[in-house]
């Protein structure tokens, strides 16, 4: 069973206060016993080291966890197909006036460029504090080709979810610090990547 799940990276800031870009990602993942056990066996191994994880997250794991969890989830064999769309904000002559349509276009063209390999299958998303994103997600999703689902769980709950957000974080480190190691760790698994400006 496939299932594609959605993160994004970056902030609606767009002073050079602002992350230097808005990014969204599809991760279009087989649902996988084995790697979600290996995962989990993982969590309580490091937990015994310890380490008390609860989730993981990438940004907010230690360089010591990141790498086992890159270990890991390459050798369980269960690979992910990543889609992001990249908006370079120094292109943009001034703010977007409507954010909320700026990150519906942005989850469409993800949407769109995953379609033909995820077909109609569900969408999976974390369930995020903004309001705003899970109603650009769902509009992206209706305006979208096809007849997805869309749940919006918490990452906690979903090793998915986590395998979504270590993706996010290798392609956005490798947009933001040309630091291509964590995403080359994860088998450099890249179907699309493009880097949009203003127009």
């Amino acid at each position: 069973m496939k299932c594609l799940f959605l993160d994004e990276a970056g902030n609606f800031d767009f002073t050079g206060k602002g992350t230097p870009f808005l990014m969204v990602c599809a991760i279009l993942l087989d649902i996988s016993a084995i790697r979600s056990g290996e995962l989990s066996c993982l969590r309580y191994e490091l937990n015994a080291q310890g380490h008390d994880i609860e989730s993981f997250h990438a940004s907010a794991n230690t360089p010591f966890v990141r790498g086992a969890f890159m270990r890991r989830l390459a050798a369980s064999g269960a690979g992910s197909q990543v889609f992001a769309i990249v908006l370079d904000k120094s292109t943009c002559t001034k703010p977007p006036e409507d954010l909320s349509q700026v990150y519906v276009d942005l989850f469409k063209l993800v949407l769109s460029l995953s379609q033909p390999a995820s077909g109609d299958c569900p969408v999976y998303a974390d369930r995020v504090p903004l309001q705003r994103s899970r109603k650009a997600i769902m509009k992206a999703v209706r305006q979208g080709a096809g007849h997805r689902t869309v749940h919006f769980h918490s990452s906690a709950s979903s090793l998915e979810l986590q395998i979504a957000d270590y993706c996010t974080w290798a392609v956005w480190r490798q947009i933001v610090s040309q630091d291509t190691r964590p995403i080359e760790a994860l088998g450099n698994p890249i179907v699309h990547l493009a880097v949009i400006g203003e127009g």
